[in-house]
C-alpha cells in the first residue's frame, strides 16, 4: 500500500472529524465468535437492524471477508457530552454512530477514489440510520455498513492494541470515543 495514498487518507479522516487515525495490520486484528455472541445475549439491539446480527452473514463468511485485506484505517471518533444535556442517551448514541460513519465513509470513497476499489467501511456498535430499521429492506444500502462485532472483531482490544485507552464507560463521563475501521487494499 502507499504511504502517501495512507497518509492522505488519515488527513482526510482528520478533517472530517477523527479525533485519531492509525493504520492497523488487518491480519492482527483479534477476532472470534464471542463478540457476536455477546450481540445476541447482551445487546438490547439485536435483531433490530440489518447491519447486526442474525442479519448479518455468518461469522465463517465475515472471517473469509476480512482475510481479504491486508491494511486498514482505525479510526476513533470522540464527542463530550455533559449527562445533564443528554435528555435520550439513545438518541445521543444513534447521533454519534452516525457522525462517525460520516468519517468511514469518506474515507472509504476517497480510498475508492485513489483506486483502491476494494475499500469497505465498517463499525462499532448498532447502525443508527434510521430510528426504526426497515427489516426487510435497508433504505441506506449505499451507507449502511456491518458492525464490526457482526464480523467477529474484538472493537476493544483492537482499540488498545493501536494505542487507544478503549475502556467501558462508567462514572461521569465526559466524552465518548467510538471506532471504525476502513479496510484497504
Amino acid at each position: 500500500m502507499n504511504q502517501e495514498d495512507l497518509q492522505a487518507l488519515e488527513e482526510i479522516a482528520r478533517k472530517a472529524g477523527a479525533s485519531a487515525v492509525k493504520v492497523v495490520d488487518v491480519a492482527k486484528i483479534k477476532r472470534g465468535v464471542w463478540p457476536r455472541l455477546k450481540c445476541q445475549y447482551g445487546c438490547e439491539q439485536y435483531a433490530s437492524n440489518l447491519c447486526c446480527p442474525p442479519y448479518t452473514p455468518d461469522i465463517s463468511f465475515m472471517n473469509r471477508f476480512l482475510d481479504e485485506y491486508g491494511t486498514g484505517l482505525l479510526v476513533q471518533y470522540t464527542k463530550a457530552m455533559n449527562l445533564r444535556d443528554i435528555k435520550d442517551w439513545q438518541e445521543f448514541d444513534r447521533i454519534l454512530n452516525n457522525e462517525l460513519l460520516m468519517v468511514l465513509l469518506k474515507v472509504e470513497k476517497s480510498g475508492m477514489m485513489r483506486n483502491y476499489y476494494k475499500a469497505f467501511a465498517l463499525k462499532a456498535g448498532r447502525c443508527g440510520l434510521c430510528r426504526i430499521c426497515n427489516l426487510k429492506k435497508c433504505i441506506h444500502p449505499e451507507s449502511a455498513r456491518p458492525s464490526m462485532e457482526a464480523c467477529g472483531i474484538d472493537v476493544l482490544a483492537l482499540a488498545k492494541d493501536y494505542g487507544f485507552s478503549a475502556r467501558l464507560l462508567k462514572g461521569p463521563v465526559k466524552q465518548v470515543s467510538v471506532y471504525g475501521l476502513v479496510l484497504l487494499e
